[in-house]
């Protein structure tokens, strides 16, 4: 039983001393203030008071200098930050406009084709017309329609609403019953 504790303790003797081992040299010439704090710290003489110390009213002085700069930046960026929104506001405005203005357009100039379309084959139009040549007529306006509303880039509901348009108009321009 005593083997069992001492093979322990004879271990960790060996591993001690296997560390001490490698001990490096001492140096050739000995620092005299190694290991001392006070080699370190630099003399504090409390009779002499640096220089650039402020007095109270001079620190309250430049705390109301520091405090109205902050202000003036402040407001400075408030400023800026206000015509930033105020030129986006506008930007966004001019934006709307100018789309307002092409959809407008574009829609105007579908109604033109329209009016065009529906004009020509009023002008078509013939008292011995029979009902097919009309449907004929009809069928050849609306796909007109339809294909300028795809030209000025219109949307899949958009061209079917110029097509309707188209064929009503020409209908009743022809006189053709439903």
């Amino acid at each position: 039983m005593n083997t069992n504790l001492i093979l322990p303790i004879v271990l960790i003797s060996a591993l001690s001393l296997a560390a001490c081992e490698n001990r490096s040299e001492a140096p050739e010439t000995p620092d005299p203030d190694a290991g001392s704090p006070e080699a370190f710290a630099e003399p504090i003489e409390e009779s002499e008071a640096p220089a650039d110390v402020m007095s109270p009213e001079e620190m309250q002085q430049r705390r109301e200098e520091i405090e109205q700069e902050a202000q003036q930046t402040f407001e400075s960026i408030m400023t800026d930050t206000q015509e930033a929104g105020d030129n986006l506001v506008e930007m966004g405005d001019d934006a709307m406009s100018a789309l307002s203005e092409q959809m407008t357009s574009t829609a105007d100039a579908i109604e033109v084709q329209i009016d065009t379309l529906v004009a020509n084959a009023a002008e078509v139009r013939d008292e011995n017309m029979t009902d097919e040549q009309k449907r004929e007529i009809v069928a050849n306006v609306r796909n007109a329609a339809e294909e300028a509303a795809r030209a000025l880039g219109q949307s899949a509901s958009e061209v079917v609403a110029a097509g309707d348009t188209a064929e009503e108009r020409t209908r009743q321009a022809l006189g053709l019953e439903e």
